[in-house]
């Protein structure tokens, strides 16, 4: 019989001839240091956005035979900005990139500064000083911006120096590094693997046929590329490059005409990468530990042979090498970092990076999302049902809506997004209103006015229930929108549900209000979304002394130095409110340690997958919060929270709620605990999640319930109408029972 070579074992082959031809090239100098000089500029260097500066050689302030750049505004121009630049042509081996040098600076005004640039092109990554705001007058100093290599993406570099605003600035000793070494040094990419190249900004892959046989192999082939590129130990540690794999492999996947043939695939793919041996040595770890396991049951329910899932459950008890190519985890918390290429030049109609994202979150949920046991439909359903709509996004809507979509199956409101754009303007609509609106006892009430141009505060009343927004229900609306926002509970999706709801790409919006027992339809002027600030009508204070000695501290403004001034405004105080319904400003249970705990106490335990196999999560040891102190505070504290509550805020609850006699009054936070983690997407597309677990002392859940208060207050619309708070009202009167 005649041996057939199936086409990506062909162009594995190929790949190794190609390498072992392939010679490390000699970079040529492209001037950097702008040493060499023609026509009174540094050659090879070019002025861009540069009206209204001069560019001088001058002779280098210590080294009588090198040169340095001046760069001065004209004393009549309007010193925009003056930026001297060069682009070189080459993409080079490495992990990162560093472009130093000397800068001194004179007269810069305080609006502009001056500073380095480097780019990795096309729309790679970009770093400049402007942070550092390297303005006023100041001697010379060693300046320098660095970036990651990400040669699979990068065509050319880009470095400029430049002065924003009126001055003068001086640069000299110019280099550029790759891995401390000068970049003439480096090798150029690819240095193996050339033919592999066609697939970094192509996936080759045209249209797909969503047959049900179809569907079936990519869901196979997404789960199996998941486990190889987490758990072999020939991926892990950067000898494969997963992405073009898995374009190389699924034109014979798809190619297959039986189940057989498509076994047989799968199994020589596994072989493709190499030899790996299981480990027992995490087999035995204590179950009281395990705060949550991936238990791999795809691999029982695959329709294949026993012989091909014994290799797979193999497979997912190798422990991986460290460090790992695609993953690794942050300092303290120790939640997941993914290194992952962006992809932000491939082409949208490209069916092969739209399956990439939607196989690389798929896997990265179900491996390293510590809370994946509460997303909202089995995950190998959730993989095979989004197949067919990735396949079918081939406009930036659809796939932003679908990412969504996607996204919002993790109920986790930590699921933020950058998709084409950040607002999602493409599914809500680009425009929206200044006043703000919030669900309260059933219906969309407005709950603030905006101070804006367009004087929204004529048009409509606080109060007022909005029951159409351009002809249709609200609560059709909320049914249409609910699908794309990721929410951990009910009170964070009706928390966020709003803003969307009264998004528009019209110019005027039509709401029918109901006022006072009438129906009136109101005209509201839009704005574009990005131009809308959150905008308060008085400055709240960090510290507020109330009436009957209680003392209110609004977490959202107070500050780390704001902590002696509240510890000398609690002596002689009843009680103590800490309002949380808002995003903290400061570790507040740090600042108040040995101020109002009496004791010290465990508050909360937290979950990582750091240090363990992928899918595996370990119960760290109990974080205490308090310190003894028998003359601690004692009056009542009482904790206000809501809706906004999230993270940061429910975590300090948790904290504080360890006082005794401490009681939490309002509604249901968001549910969102946990440092958050991103994970990059094709096309420059990123979301989030919260990467590690966060449970009570006893390892009851947080995440989707977040803070339960010990008393329910709501707003209702009647006191939102007559401007009260009633939830701080409800702590007030726990404090003077």
């Amino acid at each position: 019989m005649k041996k057939v070579i199936l086409p990506f074992l062909l162009s594995f082959v190929l790949n190794v001839f190609l390498s072992s031809f392939a010679q490390a090239q000699q970079i040529k100098s492209y001037n950097v240091n702008q040493q060499i000089i023609q026509n009174g500029l540094p050659a090879n260097w070019f002025l861009a956005d540069s009206k209204g500066y001069t560019f001088t050689i001058e002779k280098h302030s210590k080294y009588p035979d090198k040169t340095q750049l001046k760069i001065s505004s004209i004393s009549d121009s309007n010193g925009y900005s003056g930026v001297l630049m060069l682009n070189i042509p080459e993409n080079l081996e490495g992990k990162e990139i560093a472009f130093e040098g000397k800068i001194k600076t004179e007269n810069i005004t305080p609006d502009g500064f001056a500073g380095l640039f480097l780019q990795l092109k096309p729309k790679v990554d970009v770093e400049n000083m402007e942070s550092l705001k390297l303005n006023g007058t100041h001697d010379w100093e060693t300046f320098g911006v660095k970036l990651k290599l990400k040669p699979k993406e990068t065509r050319s570099i880009a470095i400029a120096t430049y002065i924003v605003g009126k001055g003068t600035a001086w640069f000299a000793d110019l280099s550029l590094k790759i891995d401390g070494k000068d970049y003439t040094e480096a090798l150029q990419y690819p240095s193996i693997n050339k033919a592999d190249t066609i697939y970094n900004f192509d996936s080759q892959l045209k249209e797909i046929a969503l047959t049900t046989k179809n569907i079936t192999k990519l869901t196979h082939t997404a789960q199996i590329w998941g486990m190889l590129k987490y758990f072999h130990p020939a991926v892990t540690s950067g000898k494969w490059d997963m992405d073009t794999e898995l374009f190389k492999f699924i034109p014979s996947l798809l190619a297959s005409k039986d189940q057989s043939t498509t076994e047989n695939l799968l199994s020589e793919w596994i072989q493709h990468f190499g030899p790996f041996q299981p480990s027992a040595e995490q087999s035995t770890v204590a179950e009281e530990i395990i705060a949550a396991a991936a238990k791999n049951e795809w691999i029982e329910k695959l329709p294949y042979s026993n012989k091909l899932k014994e290799k797979l459950t193999a497979l997912s008890h190798v422990v991986p090498v460290a460090p790992n190519r695609y993953i690794g985890y942050f300092d303290g918390a120790g939640n997941p970092q993914f290194y992952e290429y962006s992809y932000k030049t491939v082409q949208l109609s490209d069916v092969g990076f739209r399956l990439l994202g939607l196989f690389r979150y798929w896997n990265a949920m179900y491996y390293f999302n510590p809370n994946q046991k509460l997303s909202a439909k089995p995950w190998d359903q959730v993989l095979s049902d989004f197949i067919p709509l990735f396949v079918g996004a081939t406009t930036k809507a659809s796939l932003d809506g679908t990412y969504l979509k996607l996204f919002s199956k993790i109920n986790d409101t930590h699921a933020f997004s950058y998709l084409s754009d950040y607002y999602h303007k493409d599914i809500f609509g680009p425009r929206g209103v200044g006043f703000k609106t919030g669900f309260i006892q059933n219906q969309l009430v407005v709950t603030e006015l905006s101070d804006d141009q367009f004087k929204t505060g004529q048009e409509i009343q606080i109060g007022d229930i909005i029951m159409e927004i351009a002809g249709e229900p609200v609560f059709g609306i909320v049914n249409s929108l609910g699908q794309y926002i990721a929410a951990s509970n009910e009170s964070a999706l009706k928390r966020d549900l709003p803003n969307r709801m009264l998004r528009t790409a019209d110019s005027l919006l039509l709401l029918k209000v109901h006022r006072e027992g009438k129906e009136l339809d109101v005209y509201i002027p839009t704005r574009a979304i990005e131009s809308i600030k959150d905008t308060d009508a008085k400055p709240k204070p960090a510290i507020r002394k109330m009436e009957d000695d209680i003392l209110l501290v609004d977490i959202g403004v107070f500050k780390d130095s704001d902590t002696q001034r509240l510890k000398d405004s609690l002596q002689g105080q009843r009680g103590l409110i800490l309002d949380f319904r808002n995003y903290p400003s400061a570790s507040m249970h740090d600042e108040l340690r040995d101020m109002i705990f009496p004791s010290e106490k465990d508050f909360v335990i937290f979950s990582t997958s750091k240090g363990m196999r992928p899918g595996l999560f370990k119960y760290t040891t109990p974080v205490k919060a308090g310190a003894e102190n028998p003359k601690a505070f004692s009056g009542k504290v009482v904790i206000l929270v809501n809706e906004r509550a999230q993270s940061a805020s429910e975590f300090q609850v948790m904290a504080f709620r360890t006082i005794p006699g401490s009681q939490v009054v309002g509604s249901q936070t968001a549910g969102a605990d946990g440092n958050i983690s991103w994970l990059p997407l094709p096309l420059g597309y990123s979301t989030a999640f919260s990467g590690i677990g966060v449970y009570y002392p006893d390892k009851s859940e947080t995440q989707g319930i977040g803070i339960v208060p010990d008393k329910i207050v709501y707003p209702t619309i009647e006191g939102i109408r007559k401007r009260q708070d009633e939830v701080l009202q409800a702590g007030i009167d726990l404090i003077l029972k």
